[in-house]
């Protein structure tokens, strides 16, 4: 049987489905730190900085990890990235005082993501049927994303409730069950272990796009999830939940029609108009009052997410020569690294020296000029 034929749906794909889901909703409970750093009398310089830390350890460690997942195997750092996360929660649960420590649980994370998410992503791509590639992206993309919107929403009714502390208690069971997950999936033998592969000058020439694209989409989502909470509450607004249910529901309603499309047509005509649509969200949260502007912005950009991840990914896995897979995959993820931590450590200063609605504009052009950079290296 090719590649292109195999069957999509095997027990590794979907046990590598159900970790992810179990370790992002544990990282997607931390969308509400914000609120208590503020609560702790953090300011928004503070905030961007904690929250910078997790991009941070994320690029210093991820460009390492993709050659030893290339030589170890993807489930040694599979299992990393969840202990990693459960110890964190573990950590913040006693936690009641801001310090530093806050700086090294946040780098933490980023260094769990790491190991998880480059790991994971080279097992999707050995996973995939060549044919389906964007579709299988889109497809386990799910998995991640639904958690954009349960965790937040579960996460504000706890901390109404009981406070941060049964918050950081749930991300706690969340990451003990994700690393269960990772010690009893079985990832074949030939899927382990790669010859290494040198990249060349003709693979920079073709993966730049793929890494512009990438840190674009970084440094969009990463402004949206750590200055949301704040911003909506300096606006007036009383809740953000609508905009993550919102948000996750386009782009997983999109997710299975974008793999599809990115699959059938060229991978940059999907990835263009998205681009596009995340530098519109971003320029209309300059204008953000009312619940039904924050709802319009969460269909934008929850429908450019939607279209443009599987895509970009799909592009990445395509570009990515075999025993160089999980090296290449993992600059991809560091791209999207530093478009975050561009977005969480330079926002949050933008923000305190013009404000909220005159940073999102002027990111909002940045986003648009980057696009036009995108197409013209076709």
């Amino acid at each position: 049987m090719s590649p292109s034929d195999r069957s999509l749906y095997t027990k590794p794909f979907l046990l590598a489905a159900a970790a992810n889901f179990l370790f992002f909703a544990n990282l997607n409970g931390y969308t509400l730190l914000p609120l208590h750093i503020q609560q702790l009398g953090g300011r928004e310089g503070q905030i961007g900085m904690i929250m910078a830390m997790y991009p941070v350890a994320a690029i210093l460690c991820q460009l390492g990890i993709g050659p030893l997942v290339d030589r170890f195997g993807r489930k040694p750092f599979i299992v990393l990235g969840a202990g990693l996360v459960t110890a964190v929660s573990t950590a913040f649960l006693f936690s009641s005082e801001l310090g530093w420590h806050f700086y090294l649980l946040r780098f933490l994370q980023g260094l769990a993501f790491a190991g998880f998410s480059t790991s994971n992503l080279t097992l999707l791509a050995d996973l995939a049927p060549t044919s389906r590639r964007a579709e299988a992206v889109g497809v386990f993309g799910v998995s991640g994303l639904v958690t954009i919107a349960l965790a937040p929403a579960i996460g504000e009714a706890l901390v109404r409730t009981s406070g941060f502390r049964l918050l950081f208690a749930e991300t706690l069971l969340l990451g003990a069950a994700a690393l269960a997950v990772c010690l009893a999936t079985e990832i074949p033998r030939p899927m382990a272990v790669e010859s290494p592969q040198p990249l060349g000058a003709g693979f920079w020439r073709g993966f730049t796009p793929v890494l512009l694209a990438s840190f674009q989409f970084g440094l969009a989502n990463s402004v949206v999830f750590v200055f949301l909470p704040p911003f909506a509450r300096y606006a007036g607004l009383p809740r953000v939940a609508p905009f993550y249910v919102v948000y996750t529901i386009m782009a997983v309603a999109v997710r299975f029609l974008g793999g599809r499309l990115a699959d059938r047509l060229e991978r940059r005509q999907v990835i263009l108009p998205s681009l596009i649509g995340l530098s519109a969200g971003i320029l209309l949260f300059s204008v953000l009052r009312s619940i039904w502007v924050l709802v319009l912005i969460a269909f934008i950009n929850g429908t450019a997410h939607g279209f443009v991840f599987p895509a970009a990914s799909a592009l990445a896995f395509d570009r990515a020569p075999r025993g160089a897979r999980g090296k290449a995959l993992a600059m991809f993820n560091t791209a999207a690294l530093a478009g975050a931590m561009a977005g969480a450590a330079g926002f949050g200063w933008l923000a305190e020296l013009v404000g909220y609605r005159a940073g999102f504009v002027i990111l909002g052009l940045a986003l648009a000029v980057g696009s036009v950079v995108f197409w013209r290296k076709r």
